[in-house]
């Protein structure tokens, strides 16, 4: 009987266990339903705030001050790359870079992979060809009829309801979409890339036309931009972004900043002092997702430029595609950091830091270091963005590569790159008032110069400071204290 009655508890127990699973499996998928519901809400919330969008244009349209541009560094660099005491001039230096304008392929230029698969039309459409960035391109020809002028705000709310309404538009923004995966293009490009098209194929329309087409376009895509009107009552576009963005007039709404990008950008005389205003939208409105400027990965049709760097007992060569260096000659000013963090041609990047490992393996870390170090004092020349090319340039990785002279956030970030890639040291890209430089962390410790950091000491180690060596400052920022933009760990 008392075996029964143990037999009976156990058959109780597992069927209890059994229900209790059972119960947990609806549970389960009671979550998945309701995550998807959340998501399908959103999606009807966002569509429902596109679809109304017309109405707000047709509102309220309130102003805003409009604040001049940022300046990422107040302090003037110097105009002459600082020498360290001692430091004796190489018997041979390597010779200066001579850069060759870019010529046309001789061959038909050869097109990234599509990332995305073409979705077959009824009938194929033309192609309409236009430039991108001196690139040629093309994209399925639309037929979006556009306003021939644009006298008011019921006009931008009119020409928005026929665009809704029309199928072309829709066909646009899946092409461009499609040509941006193609060519591996990121937020802010894709917005280039747009207008490239957009005011090549309907330059018959008004410029405030045109911008009110690209504002539905970017709008349809998520993005948070605004259509904005400036005092001599052009259409503007406002951008928000993740990134600062300096040198760029910018207005606030609701503390987020919206940059102003329009049709004469560099033209300051345009932009002083006009009052931008912008429709209101509700407050529970979904504003859409800023622009991330930071790139991954260009891929865009191939013109090869060469180059050959060296200094002393390293060097290095290679080809880097030329195309990308007028995609990135104007682009925004962001924070050094993503610049460091961005990755415009991976591939090249690989060959490098393949080439210095071959000629730094087996090497003590403070001599590779100090190599490494010496090579982005000595292989380029000095000169000030603002002396060189007229205007703050900030170079991706790659630009350095291209431009026979650079200055010193150009050498840091092109230093801090290949310590961490190369070496393996941990690293930080660091700046000083109108100064930027780099510092290591060093598995042992030297007599220099350093700051702790989260516990560990990281030594100076500056690519313009020339002829030093790391542990060696600069000394007008010996008794500061640097701040940290980018941490390779």
């Amino acid at each position: 009987m008392k075996r029964s009655l143990l037999t009976l508890a156990a058959i109780v127990m597992a069927l209890s266990i059994q229900a209790q699973q059972q119960k947990k499996l609806p549970a389960r998928k009671s979550f998945e339903e309701f995550r998807k519901g959340l998501h399908d809400d959103y999606n009807s919330f966002r569509k429902g705030i596109i679809d109304r969008y017309a109405d707000f244009l047709d509102g309220v349209w309130s102003d805003y001050e409009q604040f001049k541009g940022e300046e990422a560094d107040s302090k003037p660099k110097p105009k002459v790359a600082p020498v360290a005491d001692g430091y004796v001039p190489a018997e041979h230096p390597a010779p200066v870079v001579t850069i060759q304008p870019a010529l046309p392929p001789k061959e038909p230029a050869r097109p990234a992979k599509p990332v995305l698969p073409v979705i077959p039309e009824p009938s194929p459409r033309p192609e309409f060809g236009f430039n991108f960035y001196e690139i040629p391109l093309s994209m399925p020809e639309t037929n979006i009829k556009l306003a021939m002028r644009m006298d008011g705000t019921k006009d931008y709310a009119s020409q928005w309801r026929k665009l809704a309404k029309d199928p072309e538009a829709q066909i646009l923004i899946r092409e461009v979409e499609r040509k941006a995966a193609e060519l591996g293009l990121n937020d802010y490009l894709k917005y280039e890339l747009a207008s490239s098209y957009i005011d090549a194929r309907y330059s018959g329309a008004s410029p405030s036309s045109r911008m009110s087409l690209k504002h539905f376009i970017l709008t349809n895509m998520g993005y948070g931009v605004r259509l904005g009107i400036n005092g001599h009552g052009r259409a503007l576009l406002l951008v928000p972004c993740r990134q600062s963005v300096y040198a760029r007039m910018f207005i606030r709404i609701d503390g987020t900043k919206y940059y102003v990008f329009g049709t004469d950008d560099n033209d300051p005389s345009v932009m002083a002092n006009a009052t931008i205003s912008t429709c209101d939208l509700p407050k529970n409105n979904d504003p859409g997702i800023p622009m991330d400027l930071r790139i991954n990965g260009l891929k865009l049709p191939y013109t090869p430029h060469r180059f050959d760097l060296s200094f002393r007992d390293l060097k290095i060569s290679g080809e880097v595609n030329a195309a990308i260096f007028p995609v990135l000659y104007r682009y925004p000013q962001m924070p050094t950091a993503d610049f460091a963090r961005s990755s415009v041609c991976q591939e090249v990047r690989d060959s490098i830091v393949a080439q210095f490992k071959a000629q730094l393996g087996g090497k003590d870390e403070r001599t590779a270091v100090d190599q490494l170090l010496q090579f982005v004092q000595g292989a380029f020349e000095y000169a000030t963005d603002d002396e060189f090319h007229g205007f703050e340039k900030p170079y991706f990785f790659e630009e350095t590569l291209f431009y026979p002279k650079c200055d010193c956030e150009d050498r840091a970030i092109f230093y801090t790159y290949l310590l961490w890639h190369v070496l393996g040291v941990e690293n930080h890209l660091i700046n000083y008032p109108g100064h930027e430089s780099a510092s290591v962390k060093l598995s042992s410790p030297i007599k220099g110069d350093a700051y702790q950091y989260e516990g560990s000491t990281f030594y100076i180690s500056d690519p313009t400071f020339i002829g030093a060596r790391t542990g060696m400052c600069m000394p007008n920022y010996i008794n500061d204290s640097p701040g940290v933009d980018y941490h390779y760990k």
